[in-house]
């Protein structure tokens, strides 16, 4: 009888345990969750080197704080997510082994361009905060000042505008570098007093020079 008392009783104090434990891994999901900020519906085209184009349709979630940009599409395949959330990559479902074209799975899922599209859909909802970096940039024919350096992004803002429309993520080792243009901006509801904005269309380049750049997607989106 006492060695089932004492059995009875362990067990109770594991159960009691791993409910603790249970609910502060759920505390500490719910401290990484916030409801998101902006969330868009998007029709994503992208350009292979063979000519040929791909599209695809993506969500998109963004979120200030945490800083965050999750996006999700459904392929052939099935489902595929990924995020970078205060400057972590990751990939919340991979792509299977076997698909038609890993070089462009691979380039809709890079963590530069995903962290790019974060740094200027945020830009659209509040100042941006950092270091702006000293070389402007050519795009378009138009010079853009640099105005916040976020991680491997580079927030710019055009001079004739005045628009922060325009960043650059990556140069990796490679001296691979991306530029993302937003433009076709729509006016969002008020965020804390004060008017918010979001791209409707982005489009992706490899970037160079003005002079020596390649278009490699494009993005059209709606709210949701």
């Amino acid at each position: 009888m006492k060695k089932l008392i004492s059995i009875l009783t362990a067990m109770v104090l594991l159960c009691s345990l791993t409910g603790c434990q249970q609910q502060q891994k759920n505390e500490n999901t719910g401290n990484i969750k916030a409801k998101a900020d902006l969330k868009t519906s998007c029709v994503a085209e992208f350009l292979r080197s063979d000519g040929s184009r791909y599209l695809t349709e993506q969500k998109c979630e963004i979120s200030a704080n945490p800083k965050a940009i999750v996006l999700t599409a459904k392929e052939p395949f099935g489902k595929i997510a990924w995020s970078v959330k205060n400057g972590v990559y990751s990939v919340q479902k991979p792509l299977p082994h076997k698909v038609f074209d890993k070089d462009l799975y691979s380039l809709m899922m890079d963590k530069d361009i995903a962290a790019g599209l974060l740094e200027i859909y945020l830009a659209g909802l509040r100042e941006p905060v950092g270091k702006a970096g000293k070389e402007p940039l050519k795009f378009q024919g138009q010079l853009y000042e640099p105005a916040a350096q976020i991680h491997n992004a580079e927030l710019y803002r055009n001079q004739a505008t005045g628009k922060l429309d325009l960043v650059t993520s990556g140069r990796d080792k490679a001296g691979k570098l991306y530029l993302i243009h937003g433009y076709n901006y729509l006016k969002l509801k008020k965020i804390k007093g004060q008017d918010g904005f979001y791209p409707s269309k982005l489009d992706i380049y490899l970037y160079r020079t003005d002079f020596d750049k390649e278009l490699i997607a494009q993005i059209s989106c709606f709210l949701e």
